[in-house]
């Protein structure tokens, strides 16, 4: 049984590894887009080329993130920033060859998905910079899971609604939805980190691990209402299986909370929580 052991071994080295590059949220990304893109009745038209800009952005983002914690004069301490800087070199040559495959994809976008880009670049360059300058405890790291989550749910749906032609209050509402369900998730992330971090300006450890407990609850039932509303509302049948997806989301990440001990060990929580964005497959 040797050779299954090594079966084994193998696929859990380069899940761990494509864990630690987060293509599990690129690819989670590139799939809420496409479901964004079909709403409201699942035959929306979808941009390839919009499609691959998205899950290219969410990685230079995550990447360039890690790279310049790396360079804060601190030495790495988890697994993901040690892998990062021990392959910055490769990771660096990606980037760029990722940035050309970018800039051909334009080509293929509408002008207004063009220039919701670049603003997003904008704010996104402007949030690195701040995040190079300052320490690991500065006040503006509180601002990081509310940013990221605007930041993701207008790169990921508003790009999607931009590149149609007229756009549906169905993909209005799950947009908010989305974005409700992406600062849930990274507060998600944040609560969990407050058990093993002490210090630091995170909004789990600034506000409270029992109040960020309680805002979580409480974005739940938002989702849970809204999700349910649409679905009641909606005479569109794809719709009505994307707010079950939506739903079923929200109360996962409530389910991690409920059952944080099961998931603390080896970020067990990170790989639940990403993974939420694979139900988008159900929509396929």
């Amino acid at each position: 049984m040797k050779w299954l052991k090594n079966f084994f071994f193998i696929i859990e080295y380069y899940l761990i590894r494509i864990h630690w590059l987060s293509l599990d949220v690129v690819a989670g990304a590139m799939l809420t887009h496409v479901v964004a893109s079909r709403l409201p009745y699942g035959q929306g038209k979808v941009s390839w080329a919009s499609t691959v800009l998205v899950g290219i952005s969410v990685f230079f983002i995550y990447v360039a993130d890690r790279l310049i914690d790396n360079h804060k004069g601190t030495t790495p301490t988890t697994a993901r920033h040690k892998f990062h800087a021990q392959h910055e070199a490769i990771l660096l040559k990606v980037m760029m060859g990722l940035g050309v495959i970018g800039l051909i994809c334009l080509f293929w976008l509408p002008f207004k998905v063009i220039m919701l880009g670049v603003g997003l670049m904008v704010v996104v360059s402007v949030y690195l910079k701040v995040i190079q300058k300052i320490s690991s405890t500065d006040t503006f790291q509180l601002f990081k899971e509310p940013v990221v989550a605007i930041v993701y749910t207008i790169g990921v749906w508003g790009s999607a609604i931009l590149g149609q032609e007229h756009t549906s209050w169905e993909e209005t509402s799950f947009m908010v939805l989305l974005g409700i369900i992406a600062f849930q998730n990274l507060l998600l992330f944040s609560w969990f980190e407050s058990f093993d971090i002490e210090e630091g300006y995170s909004l789990a450890i600034a506000w409270g691990t029992d109040t960020v407990s309680q805002i979580i609850n409480i974005l739940t039932i938002l989702v849970v209402i809204g999700a349910l509303a649409i679905l009641f509302l909606t005479t569109h049948r794809y719709s009505i299986r994307t707010s079950v997806a939506v739903i079923s989301m929200s109360l996962s990440l409530y389910f991690l909370k409920k059952h944080h001990s099961q998931f603390l060990g080896h970020e067990r929580y990170r790989w639940a929580g990403d993974g939420i964005f694979f139900y988008m497959l159900w929509l396929l």
